[in-house]
C-alpha cells in the first residue's frame, strides 16, 4: 500500500537532509485528506467535526495551512490515574447510564475533552449487530445531531461551535482504535472489543491527530474498520532484544501477523503493515521522514520536539512547555492522514534509561498512559501530550 505516498509528497518541500544498548526489560474509506490540508475557515459550517468524513470543513485545502507556521508546545495539566495519568471515570460518569447491560459484546466507549485532559464518560458498552458508532453514542449518553443525524452538534451538553468567552470554534472528534476515522458515525460499524474515542477540543494545532496511542494495545490487535494487515516491528542497530520483546508481547496480547526486521526509513515510508518503529533518536534525528514528521506537526500529530540533546513537551499550538535532558524517552504516532489503517508508532529515547522506561511501559504499565495522544517519559514521570492548560 502506499499509504505513506502523501507524506512523502510533503516532505519534498521540507529540509532535506546509532546504537541502542542491551535494553531491560491510507486504505478502506480513507478520504486521502490529510489533516494539515483541511480547511480551517472561520465560518460554522465549516467547523463540522470529524465525524461523517464528508463535512463541508474537511475538503481540502491544500494552502490553509500558512507557509512556515508551525505548531508549538507548553505544560500538562495533572491527570490522576495510576502511574501517571487520569483516572477513569466511573462507569457512566457525565452520561445519561442509559444502557447499563453486560453483553457478550462489547466496544468501549471513551468520551474525553481538550485532548483528553478531562475524561468525561468511561465504560464497556453493548453492541448489537448493526450498530453504528452513532446508536452506541445515542444509547449511552445524551446526543444532539444535525445534518439528517450525521454530525454530532453536541454530547452531555457540549457542542460543537464557536464556545466559551474565547470565542475559539470547538468541535467533536471520533478515533477508533486509536486511529481518527474517515468515515461517519453513522456507517462506521464497529467490532466487538473496539475501542470508540469521542474527544472535544479546539480548532488549534493539529485538529485531526492522525493517531494516537491511548488505545494500546490497539490497533494491534484489532486494526481499523475490522481488518489488520498485521504489525512489522523496526529495530535500530542494537535495540533487537527490545523489538522482540515488544513484538512477543504484541502476540501474547492477541496481535497477529507480528515481525521483525532491523529499521530502515524506506520501510517506514513504505510499510503496508502497522508499523513500530524502536530505537534511540540519534539513530533517526538526520533522516528525512523523521525531519519532515517533526516539521509538519500540525498534519502528523506531533507534539513533542525531539532535538539531539532534549526532548520537549508541548501544547496544542507547538510551543514548548518543558525541556527534559535526561533519562527521557517518548510514545508518539502517527499516519498518513485520516483513516490511515496502518499508522507508524515510534518509541524512542534521548538515552538509553529513557528508551528502556519507554520499552517498559509499554510491557509493564500500559496503563499509565491511556488515553493519552502521545508521552513523553521523564525518569518515573509519564507527562501527556499536548499539554493543555
Amino acid at each position: 500500500m502506499k499509504r505513506w505516498g502523501m507524506v512523502i509528497s510533503l516532505l519534498i518541500v521540507l529540509i532535506c537532509a546509532a546504537g541502542c544498548g542491551g535494553g531491560s526489560s491510507a486504505p478502506d474509506g480513507n478520504t486521502g485528506t490529510e489533516p494539515g490540508q483541511l480547511a480551517l475557515k472561520q465560518d460554522k459550517e465549516q467547523t463540522q467535526n470529524a465525524d461523517t468524513g464528508t463535512r463541508p470543513s474537511e475538503e481540502a485545502a491544500a494552502g490553509a495551512e500558512q507557509p512556515g507556521e508551525e505548531p508549538g508546545p507548553a505544560q500538562p495539566a495533572p491527570r490522576a490515574d495510576k502511574g501517571s495519568g487520569q483516572k477513569e471515570a466511573p462507569a457512566g460518569t457525565g452520561g445519561a447510564g442509559k444502557n447499563s447491560a453486560s453483553p457478550a459484546s462489547e466496544v468501549s466507549l471513551w468520551v474525553t475533552r481538550d485532548y483528553a485532559k478531562s475524561p468525561l464518560y468511561n465504560d464497556k458498552v453493548a453492541l448489537k449487530p448493526g450498530d453504528s458508532v452513532m446508536d452506541i453514542l445515542k444509547k449511552n449518553l445524551d446526543v444532539n445531531t444535525q445534518y439528517g443525524g450525521g454530525f454530532v452538534e453536541s454530547i452531555n451538553g457540549l457542542r460543537s461551535g464557536y464556545t466559551g468567552s474565547d470565542k475559539k470554534t470547538r468541535d467533536w472528534f471520533y478515533y477508533a482504535n486509536g486511529i481518527i476515522t474517515s468515515t461517519g458515525a453513522l456507517d462506521y460499524k464497529p467490532a466487538p472489543g473496539d475501542v470508540i474515542w469521542w474527544d472535544y477540543h479546539d480548532w488549534g494545532g493539529a485538529v485531526f491527530t492522525p493517531a494516537l496511542i491511548g488505545a494500546f494495545p490497539e490497533p494491534f490487535i484489532s486494526g481499523y474498520r475490522g481488518q489488520n494487515p498485521g504489525t512489522v516491528v523496526l529495530t535500530a542497530p542494537g535495540c533487537e532484544r527490545q523489538g522482540h520483546q515488544l513484538a512477543e508481547h504484541l502476540r501474547n496480547l492477541g496481535a497477529k501477523n507480528v515481525t521483525v526486521q532491523p529499521y530502515n526509513e524506506k520501510t517506514v515510508t513504505k510499510s503496508e503493515k502497522i508499523t513500530l518503529v524502536i530505537g534511540l533518536w540519534k539513530s533517526f534525528a538526520g533522516e528525512q521522514f523523521w525531519q519532515g514528521v517533526q516539521k509538519q506537526r500540525k498534519k502528523t500529530g506531533l507534539f513533542i520536539e525531539l532535538a539531539p540533546d532534549y526532548f520537549a513537551t508541548l501544547d496544542m499550538k507547538g510551543e514548548i512547555v518543558g525541556r527534559y535532558h535526561q533519562n527521557v524517552g517518548a510514545i508518539t504516532a502517527t499516519g498518513s492522514g485520516m483513516g490511515d489503517p496502518t499508522p507508524v508508532w515510534l518509541v524512542t529515547g534521548l538515552d538509553q534509561p529513557g528508551l528502556d522506561r519507554a520499552v517498559n511501559l509499554l510491557i509493564s504499565s500500559p496503563g499509565s498512559f491511556k488515553q493519552y495522544f502521545g508521552a513523553v517519559v521523564s525518569g518515573e514521570k509519564v507527562l501527556p501530550v499536548p499539554v493543555v492548560n
